[in-house]
């Protein structure tokens, strides 16, 4: 069995950091803290992003010739911190999980991309938010801390 390129994680990986990049990042101003980098601690607010897992898999039939794929369903955790002794607002996090959880509603999609070949401009798949896992606050004394996960389906496909 050799994985294709839409069935690497590492792609699904860099294609969900892309899509948090281009709009949390770049469009929103969120400070993002990605899994396994080196982080800056001294900001005010930020959004720590780390996937869990595959998640549920299932097997998909009638994909073409000899091809053969896994419908998984990754989780994306997101945990948002806001430093309570540097803010006046006490809801600060609820306004970030409101702009955050309205680009990983049900349905939205995010472009899955070969970063193992260096093609950065490709699609190939369109992989979709298919659940909502948990959405809450989380009680902390030097913080106002949401989390946030959803599920994401994916065709990981393989011959």
């Amino acid at each position: 069995m050799a994985l294709l390129s839409s069935g690497k994680i590492q792609n699904f990986k860099a294609s969900v950091e892309k899509y948090i990049q281009d709009n949390l990042s770049t469009t929103e101003g969120f400070i993002i803290h990605y899994e396994g980098l080196p982080f800056e601690s001294a900001h005010n607010e930020w959004i720590e992003e780390t996937i869990l897992g595959v998640g549920d898999t299932e097997y998909v039939r009638g994909i073409g010739g000899s091809t053969n794929a896994m419908l998984v369903r990754p989780l994306i955790n997101f945990n948002i911190y806001v430093k309570k002794q540097n803010t006046t607002k006490t809801n600060r996090h609820y306004e970030i999980r409101d702009i955050l959880a309205g680009y990983f509603e049900i349905k939205d999609g995010i472009n899955l991309y070969d970063f193992s070949t260096g093609d950065f401009t490709n699609s190939l798949q369109l992989m979709h938010v298919s659940e909502i896992v948990t959405d809450r606050p989380i009680p902390s004394s030097d913080f106002f801390q949401y989390n946030y996960s959803v599920a994401v389906e994916w065709r990981q496909e393989f011959t």
